[in-house]
């Protein structure tokens, strides 16, 4: 194996990211959502110190168990695959109503629905979405 096999591949900006980082800095939360194999894992980690893969599941079963979890970490905090786990969404809503959160605490990145057998709050007035 080559060394520069082992080195991690080099971010690629994207249109969005001046438009997420506008919207960091005066929101609490802001959702990276759209089609499979975009970059929206990437650009958000970019932004984050802490990152939850929802999709693996030992961190969706961490969570399982205490909620709270995904509140714990140095900010920006990434929640991967919201959508695996949507009441991980509810946990963020709750936290960004927090008075104490301030700007850019989160992120979610996650396909553009959730599941269709969900109840899911939308995090209007909450938790916004770059424009498409």
């Amino acid at each position: 194996m080559d060394a520069a096999d082992l080195q991690p591949p080099v971010y690629i900006h994207r249109v969005v990211d001046g438009e997420l980082d506008e919207l960091f800095t005066s929101l609490a939360a802001v959702a990276v959502e759209g089609a499979k194999a975009v970059g929206k894992t990437a650009t958000a980690a970019e932004r984050a110190r802490t990152v939850y893969q929802l999709d693996q599941d030992e961190q969706r079963s961490l969570i399982a168990a205490d909620s709270a979890r995904l509140l714990q970490g140095d900010r920006p905090i990434l929640v991967d695959e919201w959508q695996r786990m949507p009441s991980s969404w509810d946990v963020v809503r709750r936290a960004v109503d927090d008075p104490r959160t301030t700007a850019g605490s989160f992120l979610l990145t996650g396909s553009a629905s959730a599941p269709p057998e969900e109840n899911l709050h939308s995090g209007a007035g909450r938790t916004v979405s770059p424009r498409k």
